[in-house]
């Protein structure tokens, strides 16, 4: 068997050295790759750069008319008949390469996709309407709002939908006992759908307290709402690279995580990451941030836009070290057993290779 992974990123490489001295995560593709083939599938992983070193005219035409993701979808559907599985990572891609497959007849290999938000509504003329979920064996989704949607909204049969946790690089996201916890310091990181003013709002009313914003991420397009403002003198925010986000956490006796409302998993990044190194987390609950806190358990929610609630609840958690110190617990336990990067790759390999299975007649190279 043979699997193309269709990543919507540049690949990041060289990091053995950087993983091996404990500077850098594993990527999540990186591990999916190695999971296949120790299941003894081959894998090949096509990015953007190979997509932009791509000599096929159809796939350079696609990119420079219609985008890299559709041009993604496109260069995995040129190469469908040399694999008996695909796997997009993300629903901007898996929707025009099942729409590619659909127009290619009744044969195809096995397609496994992440849905990270079907919520949207364009994304009903492609799963409702013309149900391109016929050409997808298995969509992934990481919020129950989000399986819920597929199913009553879209009309996607429950089977082919399968809600797992989103993942973090539990044995890099750690504990670590020897950095010191400093009270009075709450971080933050990420910037995708992030309410940093109502979290600066706050930060106004606890002078005495730190917040370090680590406002920075590869992946969202919104606007970095720390810059061009006048903060407050307790405030900073700048980009810190994985070693020293990771100490970040470590120094923290709070981990923020403040949400504008949404459907969907925003968040979960810096959510699991400071889960993983065991530190007490306060996130802001929205419609679609339920999987990860169990409030009280594992985490603390407050309402989105409440700053006196955020003032609140880290008031709460700097009187009371032993609450910081079982959310923590708990918060770590729930990763190891819910939402490692194992756990993850364990997952998707388990559908990417029964994909293979429902169109073996494909799996034949002409």
């Amino acid at each position: 068997m043979k699997t193309l992974l269709l990543i919507p990123s540049y690949r990041k490489e060289n990091l053995a050295e950087a993983i091996a001295g404990d500077t850098h995560p594993t990527m999540d593709y990186d591990a999916l790759a190695a999971g296949l083939e120790a299941r003894g599938t081959c894998a090949e992983l096509y990015d953007y750069r190979a997509l932009e070193a791509d000599p096929d005219p159809l796939v350079r035409l696609a990119r420079k008319a219609l985008g890299k993701d559709i041009a993604l979808a496109v260069a995995g559907w040129r190469r469908r008949k040399r694999y008996s599985s695909l796997f997009t990572n993300g629903e901007n891609i898996g929707i025009f390469l099942a729409l590619l497959l659909r127009l290619s007849g009744k044969t195809r290999p096995g397609h496994v996709t992440i849905g990270h938000r079907l919520s949207t509504g364009k994304k009903a003329l492609f799963f409702g309407t013309l149900k391109l979920w016929r050409e997808m064996d298995t969509i992934f989704v990481y919020a129950t709002t989000q399986r819920t949607q597929g199913e009553t909204a879209l009309g996607i049969p429950a089977e082919r939908l399968r809600l797992i946790p989103f993942h973090a690089d539990a044995n890099f996201w750690r504990p670590r006992p020897e950095v010191t916890e400093i009270t009075q310091q709450v971080s933050a990181a990420g910037l995708e759908w992030r309410d940093y003013p109502t979290l600066l709002a706050a930060a106004e009313r606890l002078p005495d307290t730190q917040f370090p914003l680590a406002a920075a991420s590869p992946w969202s397009k919104h606007t970095n709402e720390t810059q061009k403002r006048t903060m407050p003198a307790n405030v900073s925010a700048r980009r810190y690279e994985y070693g020293a986000l990771r100490t970040l956490y470590a120094s923290s006796a709070i981990v923020a995580v403040p949400l504008y409302e949404n459907d969907f998993q925003a968040g979960i990044t810096a959510i699991l990451e400071a889960m993983a190194c065991g530190k007490a987390v306060v996130v802001s609950r929205t419609e679609g941030q339920t999987d990860a806190i169990c409030d009280g358990e594992n985490g603390l929610y407050v309402p989105v836009g409440d700053s006196g609630a955020w003032e609140k609840a880290i008031r709460r958690l700097q009187a009371d070290p032993a609450l910081r110190q079982r959310l923590g617990s708990n918060a770590r336990v729930w990763v190891e057993k819910h939402a490692s990067l194992d756990r993850w790759v364990d997952s998707l390999c388990a559908a990417i290779l029964h994909a293979g299975d429902f169109h073996p007649r494909q799996n034949t190279i002409p």
